[in-house]
């Protein structure tokens, strides 16, 4: 166990990265790029799922005027594959117009994992459509991870790089990503995640995830994108089952 010495240098560290990100990207915000939707996105899951069972995702981001679903489900096969299905950034809820424009992203995500004792690979790619009212789009966003877990701390730390899209990022992009998550007190663990770049990607995540029922998760949050597009601030919350 973690003394709360060590917990308490986790987190600060996990706020003091965010913390330096939320400054950088608030120099590079722009006006909003008339985008057909919201310039929030998950992150697909990276983590192996056991062989023969399934994750289940469920992220709701609250905009100013709006709320937008995002449902995964990943399942694990043999020799370190997982396989995904998604449909994401679907808005359910507007206060702007009338009428809310669903519009959801069906996507499809493969990966694959190389493990050894404390430390992952992870080479993963989620494509799909994106379901405009007035067309259809292609989307992809691929991505490659190293996962270390430290076990004294019982910490995860990820970093990577990712490659999407002129669909889904706005212009064809090329980033970095960075993901931290480490206990606090208790089954309380915090979650600090970092897209780069001025696009529709772009953010840093803060959450706090805890157990709540059995296999079940909850998850509460603050997300800040990158590029302004009408919202400097993003709530989620999330409930996951693994």
């Amino acid at each position: 166990m973690l003394n709360e010495g060590c917990k308490a240098k986790i987190a600060l560290g996990c706020f003091a990265l965010l913390i330096l990100f939320f400054v950088d990207v608030t120099a590079k915000e722009r006006a909003d790029t008339g985008q057909h939707k919201k310039p929030v996105r998950n992150m697909p899951e990276i983590d192996a799922t056991d062989v023969g069972t399934v994750d289940i995702e469920q992220e709701t981001n609250i905009f100013a005027a709006a709320a937008v679903a995002n449902l995964s489900a990943n399942y694990g096969l043999a020799a370190g594959w997982d396989l995904g299905l998604s449909l994401l950034n679907g808005q359910f809820v507007s206060t702007a117009v009338p009428s809310v424009p669903f519009q959801p992203d069906l996507m499809l995500s493969v990966e694959k994992h190389w493990l050894t004792q404390d430390r992952q690979l992870i080479a993963g790619t989620q494509s799909g459509l994106g379901l405009l009212a007035q067309t259809t789009v292609f989307m992809s966003f691929s991505y490659l991870e190293y996962q270390r877990h430290l076990p004294d701390w019982d910490t995860n730390v990820d970093t990577g790089l990712y490659y999407a899209n002129a669909a889904l990022a706005g212009f064809q992009s090329v980033g970095l990503h960075v993901n931290i998550e480490a206990p606090l007190f208790d089954k309380l663990r915090i979650n600090g995640d970092y897209l780069s770049g001025s696009n529709a990607l772009g953010a840093a995540t803060v959450k706090l995830l805890y157990p709540v029922v059995g296999d079940w998760r909850l998850g509460l949050g603050v997300q800040r994108p990158n590029a302004y597009a009408g919202d400097h601030w993003v709530g989620l919350v999330g409930i996951y089952w693994h």
